[in-house]
């Protein structure tokens, strides 16, 4: 994330295993020094809502007069330091609203040095609220607000502050956690699934009004996500809106709100494809009508190559990109203009500004998985000159593969195995020419229990056979449509599928063509920095693969007794050798 990139030149974690955590307090054995900085008390107190959400004996009441800070002592492990973690997770409840508003309740997380400094360098954290009832809050530390502070000293005992945001609460804490930021950092045989987060591609009117035509998903879509573990975001988007004119410039209006979606999805440690959700086709008229690329001057490959320039250059730095989608579903093309011409002219256009982020290319006739054979398999030609391409089908389960969802689940012949008979073609396809893959669509109706069962068959071949996914769909704007995952009751109810979905959030393996990383070997490597320049030093004579956080292969590095290897990565997350490291 690149906050975080910001205060540190290269750090190590070894051997963190995933939701790897430092318990901070639990209050089993007391508060543990924790006090009130202003505004209220506290106390250790039997927990008056234990159940299954907090088994806990003890926990730490709060009675607030006027937004009432706690501070909780802690100390960090000898190897560590507050910039190794990415956030802090923490349950709370009310008992008593004191007569303020409930509808939310949250709270504000700072830091406090041992002779009072405060700073707050981390977003607030609010829910809805429900008297009596534990909620888990999530709070990202800003790393430029915490260094900044660190960096004037403070460095004695250190507490967590949290002040809540209702002046006369009386509230219980537990549970209270640093997050590692190794929980967020894959180990490069692991793929997230994920949802398409929808809103920015709605409207069929062009360019449209922002909250009437169409509108963005926010922090709150993906926070609700995160917590499902579903980390992969697919957010579509226009080309009509964000570039008004042909080879003209960004819409700046745009462009800004594309960018403050990817940054909240950065802060939160998750991975955003960017996806042109526009079918190979472009409206001149608002939404009348269509033009195909390809089918006349106005519209051609290079406009679509200028575009992905563009957007090139304006998110390349960004850390969280897990691709360029360069354009969803294409279909009908024309003979003289086919698919694959088009996909080469944008990805060699791509590669003139960005030469790491990977380019994803959807199949043509609508990328079906079903039919990728007949209609695709001709784009295993295609040449990316940094070895950075993913291939991405879609998959619905209907009688016609269209996602409409017309018959019932008897009427179109559904069967258990239906997905996984149809994916089977694309899998195989992935197989059988050492090609990375992505299923970036696929959705069930949430009117029969028995499509959750066609849909988990599917997401376990996924899953064993190295597939990530992301499912259609979800975003604020859906309303009562039927594949939606968009919770109701601000974000407190879930639909049905999710029942399904949030079981399968990583893949097991790589079949699909990703290699798997280098296990750790019993002679210890050795990695070191200087002014940007990776050395990696070993014992023996060996190859050290080096991954970056989309589970791309970046680079091998041949590895001599007494020959260090040196090179130079560009700033992001990698995997060494299984060594987690960030590189400024």
């Amino acid at each position: 994330m690149r906050k975080f990139l910001t205060f540190l030149s290269l750090f190590f974690v070894l051997g963190a295993a995933a939701n790897d955590t430092f318990s901070v307090n639990d209050f089993e054995a007391g508060p543990g020094g924790a006090d009130n900085a202003w505004g209220g008390s506290c106390e250790w107190v039997d927990n008056p809502l234990k159940d299954s959400n907090n088994p806990s004996s003890k926990v730490l009441k709060v009675t607030s007069t006027e937004f009432a800070a706690t501070a909780i002592p802690f100390t960090l492990p000898d190897d560590k330091t507050l910039t190794d973690y990415m956030g802090v997770r923490l349950q709370l409840a009310v008992l008593d609203a004191c007569g303020e508003n409930i509808h939310w309740v949250g709270c504000d997380l700072g830091v406090q040095d041992e002779t009072g400094n405060k700073c707050w360098p981390a977003t607030a954290s609010w829910q809805t609220g429900v008297l009596n009832t534990w909620l888990t809050l999530d709070f990202w530390l800003d790393e430029a607000t915490l260094s900044s502070w660190l960096s004037g000293g403070y460095t004695g005992g250190l507490s967590l502050l949290m002040k809540v945001g209702r002046q006369k609460f009386i509230y219980i804490i537990d549970n209270v956690a640093l997050i590692e930021k190794s929980e967020y950092v894959d180990d490069g045989s692991q793929q997230y699934f994920g949802v398409n987060l929808s809103g920015a591609e709605f409207g069929g009117v062009y360019p449209g009004v922002d909250g009437t035509h169409y509108g963005y998903p926010t922090y709150k879509d993906l926070d609700y996500f995160k917590k499902k573990g579903l980390n992969l975001v697919r957010f579509p988007f226009r080309w009509e809106r964000i570039q008004r004119t042909m080879n003209g410039e960004l819409d700046a209006t745009e462009l800004a709100k594309m960018k403050t979606f990817v940054q909240a999805a950065e802060d939160r440690g998750m991975p955003v494809i960017l996806d042109m959700h526009n079918f190979a086709r472009y409206s001149f008229d608002g939404g009348a009508t269509y033009a195909l690329i390809g089918e006349s001057p106005r519209l051609t490959a290079e406009h679509l190559a200028d575009v992905w320039r563009k957007l090139a250059r304006e998110f390349k730095d960004y850390t969280n990109i897990w691709g360029y989608d360069i354009m969803n579903e294409p279909y009908s093309m024309l003979p003289s203009a086919p698919w694959f011409d088009i996909a080469q002219v944008v990805i060699d256009a791509i590669r003139e500004i960005d030469t790491e982020t990977p380019i994803i290319v959807c199949g043509d006739s609508f990328s079906s998985a079903r039919f990728w054979v007949e209609y695709s398999d001709n784009l295993r030609n295609l040449v990316d000159p940094y070895d950075n391409l993913i291939f991405q089908a879609h998959l619905y389960f209907d009688k016609d593969y269209s996602g409409q969802y017309l018959n019932s689940y008897d009427a179109d012949g559904v069967t258990p195995d239906t997905g996984v008979e149809r994916a089977r073609y694309f899998v195989e396809w992935l197989k059988r020419y050492n090609k990375r893959g992505l299923l970036g669509e696929y959705g069930v109706p949430d009117d029969d229990s028995r499509w959750l069962e066609t849909l988990e068959n599917l997401l376990i071949y996924l899953r064993d056979n190295g597939v990530p996914g992301t499912y259609w769909s979800a975003g604020p704007r859906w309303g009562d449509y039927k594949l939606s995952v968009q919770p109701t009751q601000n974000y407190t109810v879930d639909r049905p599928q999710m029942s399904v979905l949030e079981r399968y959030t990583v893949t097991t393996g790589n079949t699909s063509g990703i290699e798997n990383s280098m296990a750790v070997s019993n002679d210890k490597l050795q990695v070191s920095s200087h002014n940007g320049e990776v050395v990696l030093a070993g014992t023996t004579s060996r190859e050290v693969s080096v991954w970056n956080v989309s589970g791309a292969l970046v680079c091998k590095v041949s590895v001599q007794p007494g020959c260090p290897a040196r090179f130079t990565l560009p700033k992001g997350f990698y995997i060494v050798d299984n060594i987690k490291i960030v590189v400024k």
